[in-house]
């Protein structure tokens, strides 16, 4: 799915309007912790979604935007997330396959990867 959102093109304009044809749009600040930073080259970004977005299209969102380096990180071959990935959606921790469909309302995700301690 993509994301059918403009702005007014000022760098920290995040106020979107509804366009003919096209769903209102929702402000989402998706902050990454552990080593996904690394990846996205940022601790947190700003997007600008349809408003019927959920965990799941975000999760493809940054997938397709990040590309094989975020998805091995946060998915497994069989595409269940890693068991050391954490979703916070304005707090709430997403759980189950209900949680993927959790809308992402006006708020704060927080996408968090676990240290992994090798054992010997």
């Amino acid at each position: 799915m993509e994301a059918a959102c403009g702005s007014s093109g000022q760098p920290n304009d995040f106020v979107r309007q509804a366009v003919p044809g096209r769903a209102a749009c929702i402000d989402v600040r998706v902050k990454f912790m552990g080593d996904l930073p690394a990846v996205v080259g940022a601790r947190s970004i700003q997007l600008s979604l349809p408003t019927d977005h959920t965990v799941r299209n975000l999760l493809a969102h940054l997938s397709a935007a990040y590309g094989e380096a975020f998805t091995s990180r946060v998915f497994s071959s069989s595409g269940k997330l890693h068991h050391y990935i954490l979703i916070f959606v304005d707090g709430v921790k997403i759980q189950g396959p209900a949680g993927f469909d959790r809308t992402l309302g006006n708020g704060e995700v927080d996408v968090v990867m676990l240290p992994m301690f090798g054992g010997g």
